[in-house]
């Protein structure tokens, strides 16, 4: 009867909240404070998963994670030198750059003689138009 309770209260918050998630979300919160029945109803389905939980957090201590250098692999090495600030910001985390993609700010004589007529040709329709 409590889950079929929670799963109508539920169903209510998604209509008051105009089906936004998050507000409803944060309704049930609210309502979670004052009526224990739909508590009960929404964590009953889960109590299992919870205890294990408990239990298993309580009797084992957290593991420390050790890795050596050879371990972390390329990409977690980039990784760590880019969080830490300690290598060229290219946003790539290792990976090789794109074919034909040169550097920013290193424009080729082919790609400026197109702006430079793109510029051009943009001047002389601005000056038809304005006639």
């Amino acid at each position: 009867m409590s889950h079929e309770y929670a799963l109508s209260r539920v169903k209510d918050a998604l209509e008051k909240s105009g089906d936004n998630h998050l507000k409803a979300q944060r309704l049930i919160f609210s309502w979670l404070e004052k009526d224990n029945t739909l508590l009960f109803g929404l964590v009953t389905p889960h109590m299992q998963s919870i205890i294990t939980h408990a239990i298993a957090h309580v009797t084992q201590p957290p593991k420390k994670i050790n890795l050596k250098d050879q371990e972390t692999g390329e990409f977690a090495d980039s990784l760590l030198k880019n969080l830490r600030g300690k290598s060229a910001n290219t946003g790539t985390f290792g990976e090789a750059a794109p074919r034909g993609v040169s550097r920013p700010g290193k424009a080729s004589k082919t790609h400026i003689d197109a702006i430079n007529a793109l510029v051009n040709a943009s001047k002389g329709k601005d000056r038809k138009t304005k006639k």
